[in-house]
């Protein structure tokens, strides 16, 4: 029998650990990393219906993009996962966004996640600064959907819920599971205890 695996916790909260893993092997730190992508929950957009598209890109390319969209959000514990509830309370798993954009000039408009309005302040797409017309403020940029050009249009519903990365890598964490080697460092006393004041200056 191999050696049993030793787990020290650094540092704990409700939604945030930090251990250290000992006495293994790099595939088993792997391993848990990879369950932890797997079933750790998370909100991602999951249907998207589409009331106007006259981009260049097709329905099913722009739905796979919102899809992708990394949601930000301290309240996903506050929702249940669709294949759990029972009810008929829609609030309990829909988070609702909403994007409405038309190009009307002659330069190219990028439409990104700043475009896209949530229904519930407490999901917002990542790098979320408002639109605002009125403002000359230089914001940074949002994620990139697609690019309209004069009198193109997009106008999508969607619906973001809670789900696991098993189930479909959109809803996979991979930012927030990682691991990194600490080193195991060992000194040759008897080397050491050869050296010489000049060896130890130089």
């Amino acid at each position: 029998m191999g050696n049993t695996p030793k787990i020290i916790i650094r540092d704990a909260s409700s939604d945030f650990v930090k251990f250290t893993l000992s006495n293994t092997c790099l595939s088993v730190a792997n391993a848990v990393r990879r369950v932890a992508i797997a079933e750790v929950p998370t909100v991602a957009i999951d249907l998207v219906e589409i009331v106007e598209n006259s981009s260049v890109l097709c329905d099913e390319f722009i739905a796979h993009r919102l899809g992708l969209v990394p949601l930000v959000s301290d309240s996903a514990s506050d929702y249940m996962l669709p294949s759990e509830y029972v009810g008929e309370d829609e609030a309990k798993i829909n988070v609702h966004l909403n994007l409405a954009v038309k190009c009307s000039s002659d330069h190219t408009l990028d439409v990104t996640t700043n475009h896209l309005i949530c229904a519930d302040a407490k999901f917002l797409p990542v790098n979320f600064h408002p639109i605002d017309s009125d403002s000359n403020k230089q914001e940074p940029p949002g994620v990139l959907i697609v690019k309209l050009r004069k009198n193109q249009e997009l106008v999508v519903k969607c619906i973001a819920r809670k789900g696991i990365g098993k189930d479909h890598a959109k809803w996979s964490p991979v930012a927030t599971a990682v691991y990194k080697c600490e080193p195991e460092l060992y000194l040759n006393e008897e080397l050491t205890n050869k050296l010489t004041g000049i060896l130890l200056t130089s």
